[in-house]
């Protein structure tokens, strides 16, 4: 029980820490904002509503995951390990794999914050996109401007609210802006199911589109494995080099199905890197919304499978490097 408490302690400490950095905070409103002007921004629809918008938003929900997993990552070992701060904690009756795995799961809970403003964010933009509609005998493209205008002003107000409460309070203004974002977000979603695409009041008669949510779900386990990884370079080397190392690693595994799955049967080398390298393309099905398709149940179980086994077997490394690390 004494240990259980210990790495909650240090999972919530490691979350926090992340969350105040302004870095961290940047990548989250980055992202957000530029999926939030997605609907503005891209009028093509490729023969589907909203297709555009959806797939931008994702690719955006993984280009800037990758970014908040490996600074997170390491925000929570490297930097403490060179300041020093790690030697203190470890000083106490803190074990190394402990400290290792701890710091490990605060990094996911901030890779979970991310990806549930994406998440929420692209569910709203995907709402915002332009459509064909037809009312009261007149047709015509409309974009659900008003939901447009509840989602920008929700990034404008989180940040005056972080501002204000840092200003009066003292608070942190990164972890403040980002629950402000997070509170304002499920707060829009409410407010679009009660509205129609053209402004009127209907509680629940244009519902999001749903089938975004496992999508974003098989991002988020896409980036749990982004994180161990992270976590398990930064027992090495710092904090440039592992965002490096992170960025080959997800362009390598984007397109490794081309580079050594091809040859995977003919060239040994190809057959070991094929396996060796995660493969991003198993958490990247967006396509598989197009004409109306889902995804299964079935698919997302051996996806999390695929994602725990990887996690676990990077995690196991980086716990024996962390073990044998002078700090």
């Amino acid at each position: 029980m004494f240990r259980l408490r210990q790495a909650v302690a240090l999972a919530g400490l490691t979350a926090l820490e992340a969350l105040r950095q302004p870095v961290c905070l940047l990548l989250i409103l980055v992202s957000s904002t530029l999926t939030a002007l997605l609907p503005f921004l891209i009028l093509h629809r490729f023969g589907e509503d909203g297709k555009l918008v959806r797939d931008s938003a994702f690719a955006l929900h993984a280009v800037f995951g990758v970014f908040v997993a490996g600074y997170a990552a390491t925000t929570a070992l490297s930097r403490e390990l060179e300041s020093g701060t790690a030697l203190v904690v470890l000083s106490k009756p803190v074990s190394r794999d402990c400290f290792f795995l701890s710091k490990f799961v605060g990094v996911v809970g901030v890779v979970g914050v991310f990806s549930l403003c994406a998440g929420l964010t692209t569910l709203l933009a995907e709402r915002v996109a332009e459509r064909f509609v037809n009312r009261d005998g007149v047709a015509g493209f409309v974009t659900d401007g008003q939901t447009g205008a509840l989602l920008i002003a929700v990034m404008v107000a989180a940040c005056v609210v972080g501002a204000v409460v840092n200003y009066k309070r003292q608070r942190p203004f990164g972890s403040v802006t980002t629950t402000a974002l997070l509170g304002g977000l499920l707060l829009c979603v409410v407010l679009a199911s009660c509205f129609d695409r053209t402004g009127q009041w209907a509680p629940f008669a244009t519902r999001l589109d749903w089938r975004l949510v496992p999508v974003s779900v098989l991002i988020t386990l896409g980036l749990v494995v982004m994180s161990s990884l992270a976590m398990t370079l930064s027992t090495v080397v710092g904090m440039v080099p592992t965002l490096a190392s992170c960025s080959a690693v997800f362009a390598l595994g984007m397109m490794s199905d081309y580079l050594f799955g091809l040859h995977a049967t003919e060239s040994l080398w190809a057959g070991l890197l094929y396996s060796a390298v995660p493969n991003w393309q198993h958490f990247w099905v967006c396509d598989q919304l197009n004409a109306g398709g889902s995804i299964t149940g079935g698919y997302m179980g051996l996806a999390a499978l695929y994602a725990l086994v990887y996690a676990s077997a990077l995690l196991c490394l980086g716990t024996v490097l962390f073990r044998q690390k002078d700090v």
